[in-house]
């Protein structure tokens, strides 16, 4: 027996052709609060778990929010939004939700207030909106923008005090995130790169010998969602892969390339996507300020290094020592050396 309805899966299908197609910024397409609800149960559990991904990495690497205003920008059902409050549950005295459909603000604001009824909680059209000195969370967004609209948002966005950008890795989303939101707002000189990269110069991947390739992560899924029947029939019936979560993101922070530094993350490489396995050594594709490489990475040489690459479960920020295009020895941010 389906654990979903006919129309139901109806609905669901078409919600993922038009966020396929890339063209589900055309027209509001929130029809009713049980199209928000059946979303909220499905699509965007699997973005909030990119949330997680992206928020957990922030955590890691030392990073805290610069403001205690929140705009949840573009909110949806404002998953982004209550993630975020979840993950620093003190840090924000107010949260404002924005999104072109009044549907989607008033299902965020009470989905806001069952949450956290001690914040402020306030909603408004795009243009509305007051991003200065704000953290702005922006998600799966970009697919909806002409390029006039995305300069438009950027001109609103460049008065937060931070922006975390989170998108399906696509290669032309990955591509366009840094180069039409990332790199413009560093190349003005009043904002910094904060993750992915290990730097603030301008993205390698944009380098034409790089066309090939793209910023991209891989979100777990909780294990326990390959165990209920609900999800693994969404998976069959709307044809949604519940083993990988690939996701690409960009944080920024306003201040010089100086300011609010990560402590100790001078030289680190970001391992990009996943490393390819062969007999006995890895293809590792890393990033630094120095630019894109396609590391070799033996099993004999760093075999700790090689079973976390494997499994891809730790923080893929590393410091390498190489001879050649070898990696020799691997120390990742926050560990030791490892000969």
């Amino acid at each position: 027996m389906s654990h979903w309805t006919k129309d139901e899966i109806k609905t669901l299908n078409l919600m993922r052709e038009r966020f396929l197609a890339g063209n589900a910024g055309t027209a509001d397409y929130w029809n009713s609060d049980a199209d928000l609800v059946l979303y909220e149960r499905t699509f965007a559990q699997r973005i909030g778990w990119k949330w997680d991904a992206v928020l957990s990495e922030l955590t890691l690497r030392g990073w805290s929010p610069p403001a205690v205003k929140l705009v949840d920008w573009a909110c949806g059902s404002g998953i982004a939004g209550r993630r975020t409050l979840e993950h620093w549950p003190e840090a924000f005295a107010s949260v404002t939700v924005t999104d072109r459909s009044y549907k989607a603000r008033n299902f965020a604001v009470s989905r806001l207030r069952e949450k956290r009824g001690d914040l402020v909680v306030e909603a408004g059209a795009p243009e509305q909106v007051d991003c200065e000195g704000a953290l702005v969370l922006v998600s799966h967004l970009l697919t909806e923008l002409s390029e006039g609209e995305l300069r438009g948002v950027l001109e609103r966005l460049n008065a937060a005090a931070a922006v975390i950008w989170v998108e399906s890795a696509t290669r032309d989303n990955a591509r366009r995130l840094m180069s039409a939101v990332r790199d413009p707002l560093v190349a003005g000189g009043d904002w910094r790169a904060v993750a992915p990269c290990t730097h603030s110069g301008s993205c390698p991947l944009q380098q034409v010998e790089h066309e090939r390739h793209w910023c991209h992560h891989f979100a777990r899924v909780p294990s326990e969602v390959h165990q209920e029947e609900g999800w693994r029939d969404f998976s069959e019936r709307v044809g949604v892969d519940l083993r990988v979560l690939p996701y690409t993101f960009v944080v920024l922070e306003r201040g010089t390339a100086g300011s609010r530094a990560v402590e100790g993350e001078d030289g680190l490489s970001r391992v990009l996507g996943t490393a390819r396995e062969f007999k006995g050594f890895l293809k590792v594709l890393s990033c630094a300020k120095e630019g894109v490489t396609d590391w070799t990475l033996q099993k004999r040489d760093a075999p700790e290094t090689f079973k976390a690459l494997r499994k891809w479960g730790e923080l893929p920020l590393y410091r390498f020592e190489t001879q050649g295009d070898r990696v020799v020895k691997a120390e990742r941010s926050g560990a030791k050396d490892e000969s």
